[in-house]
């Protein structure tokens, strides 16, 4: 799997991706919003490289993860991962993480429409969406860049610990991302 946008290569996990994908998976900023908890274990970080490496195409019901790598210097800063959702296999569910030292440079901006470019135009789904904490201000926005609706928002939805947080849903439609192309 390989997407190319002008700054960034969005391509397969490798080993040499580890160390560089466990310090941001380890920086509480960073995991404050995510599915997992610090410190991210090694065993996890390899098994996740090993499960990417050689994926040619997200499958239905499962995540597929992408490294984001600076074209220029080759440093992998962050993944986007996929899902083609189990009940419809022309829906899609993405998500992303940037190292912070990457954060408010366009990088996701540039890996989300990378990968909505595939999704749309070279898969063919109907409908893409994704989720975030409402306190995430930084990746409700790059949505919201992006040309994703907000579509809901639930309050307290989603365990974190011991509290719930709120979450906003986003989706965007195959016809709004072509309509959204076509203004250039």
């Amino acid at each position: 799997m390989l997407l190319n946008s002008p700054r960034l290569i969005i391509r397969n996990f490798k080993d040499s991706d580890i160390e560089s994908f466990l310090v941001y998976r380890n920086i509480p900023e960073v995991a404050k919003y995510q599915g997992w908890t610090v410190p991210y274990p090694r065993e996890l970080a390899v098994q996740l490289v090993d499960e990417m490496r050689d994926v040619e195409l997200p499958h239905v019901g499962h995540w597929m993860q992408l490294a984001l790598e600076l074209r220029e210097t080759g440093e992998m800063i962050g993944d986007i991962g996929v899902r083609i959702k189990r009940e419809d296999a022309r829906q899609a569910v993405i998500g992303f993480t940037l190292a912070p030292i990457h954060w408010r440079k366009g990088y996701a901006t540039e890996a989300i429409t990378a990968v909505l470019g595939f999704l749309f135009d070279e898969l063919g789904l109907h409908r893409v969406s994704a989720d975030c904490d409402t306190e995430n201000a930084g990746s409700w926005r790059t949505l919201e860049k992006v040309g994703f609706r907000r579509e809901a928002h639930f309050v307290e939805s989603y365990p974190m610990g011991d509290d719930y947080a709120s979450e906003y849903v986003y989706g965007m439609l195959q016809r709004e991302w072509r309509a959204r192309k076509s203004l250039g």
